[in-house]
């Protein structure tokens, strides 16, 4: 059965829309529509960030993903524009009990010249929870991106049950097509086997600057505990790090030193902490 395409869907989607623009040398939210479950705070600037960059958490009010959501969030950079959005906190995706799974889609337009760091926290998934993510980026000719994705299962009672099923897709779409497509389908009870017995497992891409990848190999060695491996396409330009991690604070720490790590190598200069 073709990936993306097993976990069936009962309720009506909910499409939220997010669009940057750069103007006098600083960015700005330009335009928002989000409905509930989505809640945004308001755009912050850091010192030391990029000049003008905006940094934009994203929140729900619902408390998680539940079985049926069919939950979309698109987000736009005109050219030029510069943001940093992350997450409140990691996204719960709770027990589907025997009904229709959840699907979140994420689509990240970044235009000509732009840069997005696009790195929610990760998604933590319940025992018997469905769960179908798809992430998709376009990027223009010299954006930058930074994009992570990362999930940890989780048994509330500690018994390590594991979740239900696992259906993951990040596409990177270039001018020219697509460039780098990663999927894979997974039943919870094949997740200790697959993973070696870690409770996580993530990546972190970077588009527009495969010197990074790099760095983040020798970040990864900061975290005790974590395995990596690194894949660079010089043709692409592009870096990509695989890991798994034994435990949630692991992963935390992992992904904040690979962004790090990335971030430095773009900008020059280390970025500035977003406190959670």
């Amino acid at each position: 059965m073709n990936a993306l395409g097993a976990i069936g869907l009962g309720a009506r989607p909910v499409a939220a829309e997010l669009r940057f623009r750069a103007l006098g040398g600083r960015t700005f939210l330009a335009r928002q529509f989000t409905p509930h479950p989505f809640h945004i705070t308001r755009p912050f600037y850091h010192s030391g960030d990029p000049q003008g960059m905006a940094t934009l958490y994203l929140q729900s009010s619902s408390g998680g993903v539940y079985a049926g959501d069919d939950l979309s969030l698109e987000i736009g950079l005109d050219a030029g524009a510069q943001v940093h959005v992350t997450t409140q906190a990691s996204t719960i995706v709770h027990d589907a009990r025997g009904r229709e799974g959840a699907r979140q889609t994420v689509c990240l337009d970044v235009a000509e010249g732009a840069r997005l760091d696009y790195l929610p926290d990760p998604a933590i998934l319940m025992t018997g929870a469905k769960f179908c993510n798809r992430v998709t980026a376009r990027f223009g000719r010299e954006a930058r991106v930074i994009l992570g994705d990362a999930q940890l299962s989780h048994d509330p009672e500690g018994h390590a049950r594991p979740f239900s099923r696992l259906e993951n897709e990040v596409e990177l779409i270039s001018p020219e097509g697509t460039v780098l497509l990663d999927r894979f389908d997974l039943c919870g009870s094949d997740w200790p086997a697959r993973t070696g017995g870690f409770a996580c497992s993530g990546m972190m891409i970077v588009v527009g600057c495969a010197d990074a990848g790099a760095q983040m190999q020798r970040a990864a060695d900061t975290v005790p505990g974590v395995y990596a491996g690194l894949s660079v396409f010089s043709d692409r330009d592009i870096a990509l790090i695989r890991f798994l991690a034994p435990d949630g604070a692991a992963l935390s720490k992992v992904m904040a030193a690979f962004w790090r790590a990335a971030a430095t190598v773009l900008d020059g200069q280390p970025p500035a902490e977003r406190r959670k």
